[in-house]
């Protein structure tokens, strides 16, 4: 399993269709994810910091993981079927002794952008299953300093064609049958 974070938000111009792209902590990595469009308007908020006058439903969920006694602990990108990634968010239960340590996580199946909201909003660790990583991302090509990282990664995101990556990915999925 390996940790990523939200490196940006980017619009399959093919579709139209939002996608959030995860960093792969440690590589060169991108994982994209299309999500919905509801989903894609509430991480670009958390990512600009805009305030709400009321609570969203995640945060109606985190207030009601709280007064349940929990604490959000991870998201996991767990699998990928038939083009869909699937997701699970992991609470702690705050009601079992630590000595019952091993009994106090609840995992709970949820799409992947509901749980990298709720990672976004509870400032929670973001994992990625290994055979997702090696199966489909894109590596990014290599840079020496953080300016070339930022500009590699732009024109990364500006030549982005996503049905070229889709292709890709059906062809490596077609080899490793």
């Amino acid at each position: 399993m390996k940790k990523a974070k939200v490196k940006a938000l980017v619009l399959d111009k093919l579709n139209n269709a939002p996608v959030v792209l995860l960093e792969i902590e440690g590589t060169r990595k991108i994982l994209p994810i299309w999500i919905g469009a509801c989903e894609a308007s509430i991480i670009a908020m958390i990512l600009e910091q805009t305030e709400f006058a009321r609570p969203l439903s995640h945060d109606l969920m985190l207030n009601i993981i709280e007064t349940l006694e929990a604490v959000p602990e991870k998201v996991i990108i767990n699998k990928i079927e038939d083009n869909t990634f699937y997701a699970k968010l992991i609470l702690k239960d705050l009601t079992i002794p630590p000595e019952e340590h091993a009994s106090s996580f609840l995992e709970f199946d949820a799409r992947p952008s509901d749980c990298i909201i709720i990672a976004l909003k509870s400032n929670i660790p973001i994992y990625v299953a290994s055979e997702i990583v090696n199966t489909q991302t894109i590596e990014l090509e290599e840079s020496h300093s953080s300016d070339k990282e930022d500009e590699a990664f732009k024109r990364f995101v500006e030549n982005l064609d996503i049905n070229e990556f889709r292709k890709r990915l059906k062809k490596d999925s077609e080899q490793g049958e």
